[in-house]
């Protein structure tokens, strides 16, 4: 009897972990590590492999406390996910998906320690903003601006944690730490749109419910392409990679032509839409920006 209860808990490595926000939020690191490189011959791979390795772990473990503390707040949320760390609380406690999240955290971030004391600390200050961000007694999520600010540092920490393993920090490593921090952030202003009623329920004043539905997804779509066209800027400047000009050319281009043409669509009430080629969109921008990247490194 133990032993079947033991393996529906296994389950919780299906049901339990979001693995598509983890792909996509490890990307972030995974660009640090690739922009801050010396060349890319294949000699060099398993450093790279394993902090990715260990900064996935770092995200699961991130979503997976979120799911924790939206739980406690909103105790109807995890029978409405699809996956969510608390969908069998029979199998699986709060306190085991706490202590899962407390084992992945110091797994990680003392590998990451291991390489680099700084990336150790940069990481230790991402897990902090996470704890305020997703604890319900102190959620950044109550009020606007805060949560977006997490997501700056959910990217912008681990990116440059992992680019000062290989190369000393620079300008330029924190401007792209930014970018890719207001990406981030920009995004979460269309999560919020899609669960804008539940979270006006549960008290949260977040950016979106501060402004209303449409005026934010306007912002977002302003704030995807003006960080396009600053980096740009940065790129002709050469405060960045030169060639950086050619992806975020790429989203000059993409925003506008969709804006031009989703002018008679009411995305507001078909956001999940929009944040599906919200992923899309950036896939293709990191598939320009890596083969660029492999152009111009040994």
């Amino acid at each position: 009897m133990a032993g079947n209860i033991n393996i529906k808990r296994l389950g919780f490595l299906l049901w339990g972990i979001r693995y598509d926000n983890v792909i996509f939020f490890t990307g972030f690191p995974v660009l640090g590590i690739l922009f801050s490189l010396s060349d890319f011959s294949p000699r060099i791979w398993l450093k790279p492999i394993i902090l990715a390795a260990l900064q996935g772990l770092f995200y699961a473990q991130l979503f997976a406390f979120n799911d924790w503390g939206d739980a406690l707040t909103d105790p109807s949320e995890p029978a409405s996910r699809k996956l969510h760390a608390l969908k069998h609380p029979e199998l699986v406690s709060g306190a085991q998906v706490v202590l899962f999240c407390i084992i992945l955290s110091v797994v990680s971030i003392a590998g990451i320690f291991y390489f680099s004391r700084l990336s150790g600390l940069l990481m230790i200050g991402a897990w902090i903003v996470s704890l305020f961000y997703s604890h319900p007694r102190l959620s950044l999520k109550k009020f606007p601006g805060l949560a977006e600010f997490a997501h700056l540092a959910f990217a912008g920490f681990p990116f440059l944690a992992c680019w000062n393993i290989f190369s000393p920090l620079s300008g330029e490593a924190f401007i792209l730490a930014v970018f890719f921090g207001v990406v981030l952030a920009t995004g979460n202003i269309a999560n919020q749109i899609e669960h804008f009623d539940e979270e006006l329920g549960l008290g949260h004043r977040t950016s979106t419910i501060f402004i209303g539905k449409r005026p934010a997804y306007k912002l977002s779509i302003w704030m995807y392409f003006l960080s396009a066209c600053a980096l740009f800027g940065l790129a002709m400047r050469g405060l960045v990679y030169g060639w950086l000009k050619w992806p975020s050319l790429f989203l000059m281009v993409a925003w506008p032509a969709y804006a031009l043409v989703s002018r008679k669509w009411d995305m507001v009430k078909e956001i999940k839409k929009f944040r599906l080629l919200i992923r899309v969109v950036y896939l293709l921008f990191s598939i320009i920006l890596i083969a660029e990247l492999f152009r111009h490194k040994p």
